[in-house]
């Protein structure tokens, strides 16, 4: 327990550290963010810092693996000890560092060009794919059930198929999480909230493994899994000091495909597949706001929004920033509720 509350602690620290003097630096070395045309209202955020997911990343990291250093042993006093590394676990954010790599190619593109256009839509979908067909290749690996589980009582048997719905999933949620990016700490107040609701999820499970080894794998009912998810929400912590609005520092696509792409990747691992919907359910939204949007347009040439994703349809909507921003936090951190409620009910009808 001690453990999972020092890495969500020192992520957040050192984001919130990293990030100050990142924002300078990058500043100086003009790396700023460029505006879409059709966003003239975002005209004053032209030139803001980007990439700042680069600390997003290595907040993680740090608090994670600090995490399993002890500097004090009860009875000894003062003493450097280095616990047990989970390397499944550990493995989980090595994949979803992956997924930020594609990102930072696409930013690093976008800065050097001075244009909101990076990677080709193909070439980052080919990307994104390639990452996804990897980490799913691992899950087949370790002989994971090939039932789409909505939490660990309930699920459905689709056989091979599983393999591509976790593809879909990784590439759908990172690209769903870097639509909803458009908002100053939209996202990494969402995912804080979101990151929370998980980390219940995983110090739960790790406290009853008796019901759970039998709908995942036996490394990952460990607590590391919990401080893992806990250096995720303090890293989202402390990045959303700077980045609330008006947001100092962007996260990027580095941080917004890392961070989508690591709901899907845990919440596999636990073997509650479908509960990302519940849990990503604003993400889910947005992205749903932007197929919507394009496919009335091409079928039907309407369009049922204003502007898409949906942040934007209320953003010409004339509703404030801080309205569109703080009302979808609370939306969200309703269904982060509902899904540990789902969860919840889980284990009492079937795990005791």
């Amino acid at each position: 327990m001690i453990a999972t509350i020092v890495s969500g602690g020192i992520s957040f620290l050192f984001v919130l550290f990293f990030t100050a003097i990142g924002t300078n630096l990058f500043k100086s070395r003009n790396i700023g963010q460029s505006i879409q045309e059709e966003l003239t209202h975002h005209d004053h955020k032209k030139g803001t810092p980007t990439m700042g997911g680069v600390f997003i990343v290595a907040g993680t990291y740090f608090g994670f693996l600090l995490a399993h250093i002890n500097f004090w042993t009860i009875g000894q006093g003062f003493k450097i000890e280095i616990d047990y590394l989970n390397l499944e676990v550990f493995s989980l954010l090595l994949f979803g560092t992956l997924m930020a790599l594609v990102g930072f190619l696409d930013d690093f593109l976008k800065v050097q060009k001075g244009r909101n256009l990076g990677l080709s839509a193909k070439n980052k979908l080919f990307l994104q794919i390639i990452v996804g067909s990897f980490i799913s290749y691992y899950f087949y690996l370790w002989d994971y059930s090939t039932t789409l589980y909505l939490f660990s009582g309930f699920g459905i048997e689709i056989g091979i198929f599983k393999w591509f719905v976790v593809v879909l999933f990784i590439v759908g949620f990172s690209n769903a999480v870097n639509l909803t990016d458009g908002l100053d700490g939209l996202v990494a107040g969402s995912s804080t909230l979101s990151f929370g609701g998980i980390l219940v999820m995983a110090f739960w499970i790790f406290r009853h493994p008796e019901y759970y080894f039998a709908f995942m794998n036996n490394s990952f009912l460990s607590l590391d899994l919990a401080i893992l998810v806990s250096s995720l929400a303090g890293s989202c912590l402390g990045f959303l000091w700077w980045n609330t609005t008006p947001a100092r520092i962007i996260m990027g696509d580095v941080g917004s495909l890392f961070l989508g792409a690591m709901f899907p990747i845990i919440l596999f691992s636990i073997g509650a597949d479908l509960l990302i919907l519940f849990i990503c359910m604003l993400y889910v939204v947005e992205a749903l706001s932007v197929i919507i949007q394009v496919g009335s347009f091409k079928l039907r040439g309407v369009r049922v929004l204003k502007m898409a994703p949906l942040h934007h349809h209320f953003e010409m909507k004339n509703w404030a920033e801080t309205t569109i921003i703080v009302r979808f936090w609370i939306v969200n951190g309703i269904f982060v509720v509902i899904a540990l409620g789902l969860f919840y009910g889980d284990w009492v009808l079937f795990g005791n």
